[in-house]
């Protein structure tokens, strides 16, 4: 399946950098640390800047093949992030670099990852109800893409028996998966 939307990236800034411009940022430093983060098996998975005395980029990063991201990883992942960042110069004065594991429960950003991980349990914060609800916990199932949206599917078990449900994807505000 093709992936047809843009990658979604978690952004927080509490002062200087709250701004369309921010978010502009974000999604340049996205766009150009991608491709060597690919080529060495790693993704960003979510990127956050502050701002305050000093400039903080935090990066959380996942392996390709699924495998824990370990010490090793961050410390691989932060060299090449640095190096491309130092390259293109687009963070104004001196900043500092985190590189991170997103940890157990790792964020579904986009569409491809709620491919990537059908078969796992999910949770799903819709922005506005679907069904009349706007939490959902369950196993991703498929992805199909419609003419206006792709859509989301899990299946939640409880006690009187399973339903399957589809969420646009486009009306999902947060997401999670349990990694481990």
């Amino acid at each position: 399946m093709q992936e047809v939307a843009s990658a979604k990236f978690f952004l927080y800034s509490p002062t200087r950098l709250r701004s369309g411009k921010h978010l502009e940022l974000i999604e340049r430093i996205a766009a150009i640390i991608e491709p060597s983060l690919s080529a060495r098996g790693y993704e960003a998975v979510r990127i956050k800047i502050t701002g305050g005395k000093k400039t903080v980029v935090a990066v959380e990063v996942d392996r390709l093949d699924d495998a824990p991201v370990g010490t090793d990883d961050c410390a691989k992942a932060g060299h090449l992030i640095s190096a491309v960042l130092d390259v293109e110069d687009l963070i104004e004065g001196p900043y500092n670099l985190e590189v991170s594991s997103p940890g157990e429960t790792r964020p579904l950003k986009k569409l491809g990852d709620f491919e990537r991980f059908c078969g796992k349990e999910a949770e799903i914060e819709t922005s506005a109800p679907v069904n009349g609800r706007q939490k959902f916990r369950g196993k991703l199932l498929r992805t199909e893409q419609n003419i206006d949206d792709a859509v989301v599917y899990l299946r939640e078990e409880c006690d009187t028996g399973a339903a399957e449900f589809g969420v646009p994807y486009g009306g999902i505000k947060r997401a999670s998966v349990k990694r481990f």
